[in-house]
């Protein structure tokens, strides 16, 4: 079984979580939920009044889904082989993961299903296509 190019799974994360910092700041005006407040129902992204240590924290998740991302594609690799279906099956695996950790702090926030779903839902996409670009960029 081949090793994982570990400088190849980082450079490929970083295309993926820049791909999708762009894409997800493209339409997060569009479909982030706001409180009463005026702070968003989902920790996706820094928000005003956000203290500096919470908003570098969610640039750097933005970071490890990226490269977590990749990663996982440089592992599943070998069993389901090299190309753009590994690479969703990657990107979806950690959607889920991450929608699903988002859904439980929604509902441990007294957020509604609903509301949070949004968001969630549309994220599913801009993973993917994150994954995509960044496995792009993996070669053993």
């Amino acid at each position: 079984m081949p090793r994982i190019n570990w400088s190849r799974a980082l450079l490929g994360g970083l295309l993926a979580a820049a791909v999708w910092g762009i894409m997800y700041a493209a339409v997060h005006p569009l479909i982030e939920v706001h409180n009463s407040l005026g702070r968003p129902v989902l920790p996706l992204t820094p928000f005003r009044g956000a203290s500096l240590l919470l908003r570098v924290m969610v640039v750097i998740t933005g970071f490890v889904q990226g490269i977590t991302t990749v990663c996982l594609y440089a592992a599943i690799r070998p069993r389901f082989g090299a190309g753009p279906g590994t690479a969703a099956i990657a990107g979806s695996s950690v959607w889920f993961l991450t929608g699903w950790m988002h859904l439980l702090w929604a509902l441990f926030s007294a957020v509604p299903v609903t509301v949070a779903l949004v968001p969630i839902v549309v994220n599913l996409p801009l993973v993917v296509l994150a994954g995509l670009a960044g496995a792009r960029l993996y070669k053993e």
